[in-house]
């Protein structure tokens, strides 16, 4: 590398930490962070992105095709965080609930900026994008060690400048230790030592190649193990059944991380043909036998998470679970084929199925933040479509998962839901989605029975004497505080509760008495306003609902008497006296 070259890498490096240090000083001073999401995470992705193309491909930096496409790829990532951005804040939610959006943000950005740039150098080399399968593999490998071995000698310079701050300290000088914490040195000097850490990478480029080179022979060498996992895993599967496989709730994943470590072992030891790893026929025909068994996880992945959507519709989660599946199908299905192909040189068709999986990789991962393919946007309307339909109870739904992981998307469904009016349960979805609009944090309530009608409602109800009938207005007070979860009530239509109509504290009205069991209670009105006025307490509560008791309230055999105990308070504490 001549001097001009890194001069160009320096250069680049120190206009990123200065523009770094300046967004950093913008975002200080400004009052409303998470409104202007949609400004601050473009800017983010431009500055990260393309002064690191420009880096990374310093030596072709005469060529015009490095300009549009370091830029194109950074106005489409910077768009694409535009709209995250937008969809990522909700008015009310503290700016630390957007951090998981912006943490995929960065991995989705800088991720498919590594993908995407041994092809960049690729085109600018032969002017084709992948024909040469031995340059994208010597390129890819070449850029994670540039980028390794540059993050760490940043991060040795900066223990190396705290080490040197400490020791002044002791001495009582502290200057250093403010000038390397304050934002006006730490930005530059992080962005410029990882340049020079890039830059220093070409003197040593041959023998860091042989270096990862024997590294990944090493661990070629753990491909016939995960072959050997992958089989035998397969063969014990029929005697043990599916169904202990879909119990565990995480089989899946391991699947898929499974089969993500065999493509990593697998091109570890093919690398890129032309340094094949040597291994024995035999055990060469033993890995094709684990590579054609790639496809069956893929079927059991699919069909899995296919059950957990048919139940439970998508969320978040699965919608990028699907997403891994598929990339993995592209790579099990590939790989498959190339062993059936068996080509001279083994697995030779590898090389297509590589570029391909990478390329649809990215695409997918880019439209994900896009409304293409947003999973916050697919989950939302999948979750709001099955409490419309019927398919989840309104009792099950998790309405704050709409308005805490929903983004944008989940709070305006959850406003659309507050005006509702079709639904049959409408009321209760108009009270809970109301609830939901109003928090900032879980509130991990636990989930009530199912919603009752005023006639399912007055079904599990017997009042006493029969001939009074229930108030509808009692009912609809009931009815509101068993949906809402206030009340409990262990009421069946097999099985009712006797309500009592009575007048219990002599004040010439009346009160009810819900009988169920523990949980009876006593009912007043109050400028006739239904309310709950206290608990039913006594040593024959176990008793409530016996065949003898129900034959004393058929007789009507029931009264309100007075105590000749009072309550004895100790401060704010109650206590009454039981007769024995």
């Amino acid at each position: 590398m001549n001097r001009q070259e890194r001069s160009w890498i320096i250069a680049w490096a120190t206009l990123q930490g200065i523009g770094l240090w300046l967004l950093h000083e913008w975002l200080i001073r400004l009052a409303d962070k998470g409104q202007h999401l949609s400004v601050i995470w473009p800017l983010y992705a431009f500055i990260l992105t393309l002064p690191l193309s420009q880096m990374m491909l310093s030596a072709h930096r005469n060529k015009p095709a490095l300009w549009w496409m370091s830029a194109g790829f950074s106005l489409v990532v910077s768009a694409a965080a535009a709209y995250m951005g937008c969809q990522a804040w909700v008015d009310g939610l503290p700016v630390g609930s957007v951090e998981r959006r912006g943490f995929l943000l960065g991995f989705i950005t800088l991720g498919s900026w590594f993908v995407l740039l041994p092809f960049a150098e690729h085109k600018l080399v032969t002017h084709r994008w992948f024909s040469d399968y031995s340059l994208l593999f010597s390129a890819a490998w070449r850029n994670l060690v540039k980028l390794v071995l540059a993050s760490l000698f940043t991060g040795l310079l900066w223990i190396l400048l705290f080490l040197l701050a400490g020791l002044f300290k002791v001495l009582n000088i502290g200057f250093l230790m403010d000038l390397f914490t304050s934002r006006i040195f730490a930005y530059p000097i992080t962005a410029i030592a990882f340049g020079i850490g890039i830059s220093l990478y070409a003197a040593k480029e041959e023998a860091l190649v042989g270096i990862y080179r024997a590294s990944l022979n090493i661990l070629g060498w753990l491909l016939p193990v995960v072959s050997l996992i992958l089989i035998l895993f397969l063969l014990a599967l029929p005697f043990q059944g599916l169904a202990l496989l879909w119990k565990t709730g995480y089989a899946t994943s391991l699947m898929l991380c499974l089969l993500a470590w065999t493509v990593f072992l697998f091109n570890a030891a093919w690398q890129d043909a032309s340094g094949e790893q040597r291994f024995p026929r035999w055990l060469l025909r033993f890995i094709s036998l684990g590579l054609l068994a790639m496809p069956v996880y893929i079927a059991l992945c699919a069909y899995s998470l296919g059950l957990r959507v048919a139940q439970y519709g998508w969320s978040v989660d699965r919608i990028w679970a699907v997403l891994a599946i598929v990339t993995m199908a592209i790579y099990a299905l590939g790989y498959a084929f190339a062993v059936l192909m068996r080509n001279a040189v083994w697995m030779l068709e590898a090389r297509q199925v590589n570029i391909a999986a990478a390329l649809f990789t990215v695409a997918l991962l880019i439209l994900t933040m896009t409304p293409v393919l947003d999973p916050a946007r697919v989950a939302v309307s999948s979750q709001v479509a099955r409490l419309l339909d019927g398919r989840t109870p309104v009792n099950d739904f998790d309405f704050e998962y709409l308005r805490l992981q929903g983004g944008r998307y989940g709070n305006q469904r959850l406003q659309d839901l507050v005006r509702n009016t079709a639904h049959e349960h409408a009321e209760l979805i108009r009270q809970k989605a109301a609830a939901a609009l109003k928090v900032t944090h879980r509130t991990f309530k636990p989930k009530g029975p199912e919603p009752l009608t005023r006639e399912q409602l007055r079904e599990r109800l017997t009042p006493y004497p029969h001939d009074t009938g229930l108030d509808p207005a009692f009912l609809d007070f009931l009815l509101g505080r068993y949906n809402t979860g206030d009340i409990y009530l262990n009421c069946r239509a097999d099985k009712p509760c006797p309500v009592l109509t009575l007048d219990l504290n002599g004040d010439g009205g009346r009160e009810l008495v819900l009988l169920d069991g523990y949980g009876s209670r006593i009912f007043s009105q109050e400028q006739g306003v239904w309310k709950v006025a206290g608990r039913l307490a006594g040593k024959d509560m176990g008793v409530l609902g016996s065949a003898k008791m129900q034959r004393e309230l058929d007789a009507l055999d029931f009264s309100a008497k007075p105590n000749a105990w009072r309550e004895l308070w100790i401060g704010n504490m109650k206590y009454q006296v039981e007769e024995q």
